[in-house]
């Protein structure tokens, strides 16, 4: 019996298994010999997207705070601005944190969902050294049963924040 090389080997293989792809009928895009069945069951329409314009948070023309789309609540990039304008709360990264999650409070109030709803968080620090200050800012927030969180560090942010937060979260019941 001869023994094939690795090589050899190989190439066998990738021989036999585009005859089979082929044979199978999924080789050949242009193929008509083995056309898939059609399903006859109706599709269930769609539940269009609702986007999230929170009052008394500023944003620009092109942004929405948070788009539903189904049993998820996708809140976009939010800073800790004050008020309706674009001024950031003072004094670094906790304080910005603090008030980034008083803001997507009231982005997911608008979407009748609370904090407790969120499944996932990710948070953006432009400097890392700065995380033991957004840790325990994040952590008066959601105490003991936080979500699923990851934290990028180096990242440079709008408006030069220190911190910007985005979330996921459930559709209250």
């Amino acid at each position: 019996m001869k023994r094939l090389s690795p090589s050899g080997l190989a190439g066998s293989l990738i021989i036999m298994l585009s005859v089979s792809l082929a044979f199978a009928g999924c080789g050949d895009t242009h193929s008509n010999e083995m056309e898939r069945p059609v399903s006859s069951t109706p599709k269930t329409p769609r539940t269009p997207n609702r986007t999230i314009i929170a009052e008394g948070l500023g944003r620009l023309p092109q942004f929405a705070h948070a788009t539903v789309a189904g049993e998820l609540i996708f809140v976009s990039g939010t800073l800790g601005t004050l008020g309706e304008g674009f001024e950031l709360a003072p004094g670094g990264t906790g304080p910005e944190t603090t008030q980034t999650l008083r803001n997507i409070e009231t982005i997911l109030r608008a979407a009748d969902a609370e904090l407790a709803d969120i499944v996932k968080v990710s948070v953006y620090l432009r400097d890392m050294t700065s995380f033991p200050d957004m840790n325990k800012a994040y952590s008066e927030f959601f105490g003991e049963e936080p979500p699923a969180r990851i934290t990028v560090g180096g990242a440079d942010l709008a408006l030069g924040a220190a911190v910007e937060i985005e979330c996921i979260a459930r559709v209250a019941n």
